[in-house]
């Protein structure tokens, strides 16, 4: 059997690359904007189906490979490399639609090529002050969530505010990722930290924590836990070792600013709950920020908000049952998972579009940043380390894994029983 196309005619040779083109570029810009690696395996076997072509795909963090066999010939090619982990739903929703017109023959292979260079070009965002004020208010209403006051609410949305322009800036100047993060996390940490030096409102440490939250990522999180969970190993652990990078660049920064303005992160923390339509109404402000900052379709967003609100409704409920907190975040991730399937056939949009900005609030940020803290302090007292302190940072951590990992099994379960119902 020939391994490549060297034998073939040019006309026929030239299809076949044009085809080849077409599947590994869908692939690659599914990856790089954050699709779970099953998503792609997905889209990259149906499109080949339409041609007819048995293939294999290997999902590597930087590239894709495809090996197929055309007639009786085995072919392989590589993607373009990967240049980085973004996270854009509106590309993954326009390469899903290029999909459905090629399945339904609406479009050629040349027209879906055409198309999906226009995507790979870039697609409109939403507009940068747009989303500083959205981020802002997102910020505030995490806090609010843990308890804040409204003035708490107030500084945290100017710190994280502050910390998404210096982004913003960063990033243009193509610094690395994370340091960038690092640095934010340091911004906005030294303006909560003045506050809690102050002594500004009655919740001052959430103006310390808060702002860091929004640079968790929270989205590489979940979709790390889901290749595992479906056997993608290589690509989840890369996904999860960028996670745990970014989380140690963004937790370092958050502790020398609690250094440096000589302020402490305690590994305790309270539980403050709010009155079921307050805490809803947090949470869709929570969800409406995230899914802007994902650039989600505008025909979704109402969807991604219920799905937000809900969950975390039922999160809520779940507490007030004493059922507890990481039982909390699975059920609640379930009932978004169920809703997704629903909008995702509703709006013929991928499941991921909706359920990233509903659910990525319920990340437990504030229990890793505990953890972490209780974890340097245990370092620095050694052998006088109190039991409190040992106990508490162990109960800290314990549930940001659970919570965690709660998440993306919440959201898997639905699609789970119900695959055949949401969008191929």
């Amino acid at each position: 059997m020939n391994l490549d196309t060297d034998s073939l005619k040019s006309p026929e040779k030239a299809g076949i690359e044009e085809k080849f083109h077409l599947i590994l570029l869908a692939g690659r810009l599914l990856l790089q904007n954050s699709a779970a690696t099953g998503r792609v395996h997905q889209a990259v076997y149906q499109l080949a189906d339409v041609f007819g072509w048995p293939v294999r795909l290997f999902v590597d963090y930087k590239v894709l490979t495809l090996t197929a066999q055309v007639e009786n010939r085995f072919i392989s090619r590589f993607s373009r490399s990967v240049p980085a982990m973004n996270i854009n739903m509106a590309v993954i929703t326009r390469v899903y639609q290029v999909i459905n017109a090629i399945k339904k023959e609406k479009i050629t292979p040349k027209e879906a090529v055409e198309e999906l260079e226009k995507i790979d070009a870039g697609l409109p965002h939403y507009h940068p002050w747009l989303l500083i004020l959205m981020l802002g208010i997102t910020s505030g209403s995490l806090a609010k969530l843990f308890g804040a006051d409204w003035l708490t609410f107030f500084i945290v949305g100017i710190a994280t505010a502050l910390g998404v322009v210096l982004r913003q800036q960063l990033g243009k100047r193509k610094l690395n990722p994370f340091l960038i993060s690092f640095l934010a996390a340091f911004v906005g940490g030294c303006i909560g930290g003045v506050a809690v030096r102050l002594g500004w409102g009655s919740t001052p440490e959430l103006c310390l924590i808060v702002p860091s939250l929004m640079l968790i990522p929270g989205v590489h999180l979940i979709n790390a836990v889901l290749d595992l969970l479906e056997n993608h190993i290589t690509i989840g652990i890369a996904r999860l070792g960028l996670s745990c990078v970014t989380l140690s660049s963004i937790a370092f920064g958050l502790l020398l600013a609690a250094s440096a303005t000589e302020t402490l992160i305690s590994a305790s923390s309270k539980s403050v709950r709010l009155p079921l339509a307050e805490d809803m109404f947090f949470a869709g402000l929570v969800a409406m920020g995230f899914a802007l900052v994902f650039n989600v379709p505008q025909k979704i967003l109402a969807a991604c908000v219920l799905c937000g609100m809900l969950g975390h409704g039922m999160r809520e409920i779940c507490l007030n049952l004493d059922l507890g907190i990481v039982w909390g975040n699975l059920i609640a991730s379930t009932l978004v998972g169920l809703m997704t399937v629903y909008f995702s056939r509703r709006y013929q949009a991928p499941s991921a579009a909706i359920a990233f900005g509903a659910v990525v609030g319920m990340i437990p940020g504030v229990f890793i940043f505990r953890s972490i803290s209780g974890l340097t302090q245990i370092l620095a007292l050694g052998t006088e380390t109190e039991l409190s302190l040992l106990i508490n940072t162990v109960v800290a951590a314990s549930k940001a894994v659970l919570m965690t990992l709660a998440i993306p099994v919440g959201l898997a379960i639905p699609r789970l029983l119900f695959f055949k119902f949401e969008l191929k």
